[in-house]
């Protein structure tokens, strides 16, 4: 399946670091981890192809050699952000160590 390129806006993404876990991404706005797990048709590229890699509007990877797209929101974004822990409630009484 051959992507649509309607205004042909094509945003730039840097491929900065591939793993045996797969391949680190920053494109404008954010930081993605695309995993080979999740993505096996990637573990077995070329890095050339790997890193041959466009962003189609914004929400969809792109990687002209081995015609895959990928939606963004499948990916996983970073940094990741933890929910700040509510402090634990004590009762009046503690145990003696």
């Amino acid at each position: 399946m051959k992507p649509v390129i309607r205004n042909k806006t094509l945003l730039r993404v840097d491929v900065t670091h591939i793993s045996t876990y797969g391949l680190w991404l920053l494109t404008d706005n954010s930081e993605l981890f695309v995993p080979f797990m999740d993505f096996p048709q990637l573990r077995t590229a070329s890095l050339s192809i790997l890193k041959h890699v466009v962003q189609l509007r914004s929400n969809r990877l792109y990687w002209p050699g081995l015609n895959i797209e990928i939606p963004v929101k499948l990916v996983r974004c970073f940094p990741l952000v933890s929910v700040k822990p509510r402090p634990t409630k004590r009762s009046g009484q503690q145990a003696k160590t």
